[in-house]
C-alpha cells in the first residue's frame, strides 16, 4: 500500500518537531519504498528533500498550502493514508495520521502570538478528533492528549524521539575532551526559562570556573533575559543564534553538563542529545522529564532561584550518568516501525 507524507516540515527551520519529522521520514523511506513525500515550493532543506525524493505540489505555501493545495492533491489519490509528522494536517481530509508533539498552545497560549495560539486551538483538536490515529512523543503527552481532548487512549501511540544518524556518526568518530562548560540548547522563548538560567548562573559559585553557552536567539536574550551585552561579556557567557549540526555536536561533546529549565515540554531532545554525548544533565522538575530522565538527571525548580543555583553549584560533584538504556528505548527506527505498523504495514 502506498502512503503520502506531508513534508511541509522541509520549509521550516529545524527544531525538535522538524528533527523528529526528518528522522522518521528517513526511516520510513527505507522501510516502506512506496512512500511519497509532497511539499510546497518554498523548500529550504533541499538536500533532505532530494534524499527523500520529495515532490513539489500546488501553488501556495504555509498553512494555505496545507489546507487547500494538499487536500486537493490527496483527493486524486483515492483517499490514500496521509501522514503528517509536525503537528498540523489538512482539515478537509478524512484519512489523516498525525503526530502531535505537545499542547503548549493549549496550556499556555500566552507563550506564542495570539494568532498562532488561536489557530492551533482551532485546528489541532479538530484534527485529533477527525484523524484515524494520533502519534506523540512521550507517555506524558499521550495522557495529556487523551485527557484534554477526551480521546480514547488506544487512539494514541507513543513514538519517542531519538538520536539522529548524523549525530551518531559524529560522536562515534570523536575524541573530544570535556571542558568546564554548561550548555543550554533551545529556542529562546518564555517556556524555556533561559532568563532564569542566566540569572542563576550569575548568582552561582561556579561562574568563576565554568563557561555558560546558550544556543538560542541572541536578540531575545537581551530583550527578555534581563541582562545586557556587557554583563554577558564580563561573565564568560557565550550565546549563539544557530550552529550547524557538526558544530552543535562538538559543543555537546565539550560540555560537562547540559541544562534544560523548561516549564513545559513534550519530550526535550537536547537533554537526550546531551546525555548521548556524555554530559551530566540538570532539568526542570516537570512530568515529562520525570518520565524520560528520572534516573539520569538532577532535578530543580525553575520557579525557585535557589533551587537552580544549588543544582548548578553541584555540577562538579555530580557523577556522569549511565544513560545507555535510554537509547535502546528512544530511537527513530523504532518510531518509524510503530508508525508503519499502525497505518497498515508489517514490521
Amino acid at each position: 500500500m502506498k502512503i503520502i507524507v506531508n513534508a511541509r516540515f522541509l520549509t521550516q527551520p529545524i527544531s525538535g518537531v522538524q528533527r523528529y519529522a526528518i528522522e522518521c521520514s528517513r526511516q520510513i523511506k527505507m522501510l516502506w519504498p512506496e512512500v511519497v513525500f509532497v511539499a510546497p515550493k518554498d523548500i529550504i532543506h533541499t538536500d533532505i528533500a532530494n534524499e527523500l525524493g520529495a515532490r513539489v505540489i500546488g501553488r501556495n505555501t504555509g498553512h494555505l498550502w496545507e489546507q487547500a493545495d494538499l487536500p486537493l492533491y490527496m483527493a486524486k489519490t483515492k483517499r490514500l493514508p496521509l501522514l503528517s509528522l509536525a503537528n498540523t494536517a489538512p482539515l478537509l481530509y478524512s484519512n489523516n495520521y498525525i503526530t502531535i508533539h505537545d499542547l503548549a498552545f493549549y496550556h499556555h497560549p500566552e507563550w506564542n502570538s495570539k494568532s498562532f495560539a488561536t489557530w492551533y486551538n482551532i485546528l489541532v483538536p479538530r484534527l485529533a478528533y477527525g484523524s484515524r490515529h494520533i502519534f506523540t512523543v512521550s507517555q506524558t503527552m499521550k495522557q495529556e492528549i487523551a485527557g484534554c481532548y477526551g480521546i480514547k487512549p488506544d487512539k494514541v501511540t507513543v513514538t519517542y524521539n531519538g538520536i539522529s544518524k548524523k549525530m551518531q556518526e559524529l560522536v562515534a568518530g570523536s575524541s573530544v575532551a570535556k571542558e568546564k562548560m554548561i550548555l543550554s540548547v533551545g529556542s529562546f522563548n518564555k517556556r524555556k526559562n533561559h532568563a532564569v538560567l542566566l540569572q542563576a548562573y550569575l548568582q552561582s559559585n561556579i561562574k568563576k570556573d565554568y563557561q555558560l553557552v546558550i544556543i538560542g536567539d541572541k536578540s531575545k536574550v537581551f530583550s527578555e533575559g534581563g541582562i545586557d551585552e556587557q554583563t554577558v561579556q564580563d561573565n564568560n557567557i557565550k550565546i549563539y543564534q544557530h550552529l550547524p549540526e557538526a558544530e552543535l555536536v562538538a559543543m555537546y561533546l565539550r560540555a560537562e553538563a547540559v541544562v534544560s529549565l523548561s516549564a513545559y515540554e513534550g519530550f526535550g531532545i537536547p537533554v537526550l542529545e546531551g546525555l548521548y554525548c556524555g554530559c551530566k544533565a540538570i532539568v526542570s522538575d516537570i512530568p515529562v522529564y520525570q518520565e524520560l530522565y528520572n534516573d539520569c538527571a538532577v532535578f530543580c525548580d525553575p520557579g525557585q532561584m535557589s533551587s537552580v543555583v544549588a543544582a548548578l553549584d553541584g555540577i562538579g560533584s555530580m557523577a556522569a550518568p549511565d544513560a545507555s538504556p535510554l537509547f535502546e528505548r528512544f530511537n527513530y527506527p523504532s518510531a518509524a516501525k510503530e508508525i508503519i505498523n499502525t497505518i497498515g504495514g508489517k514490521f
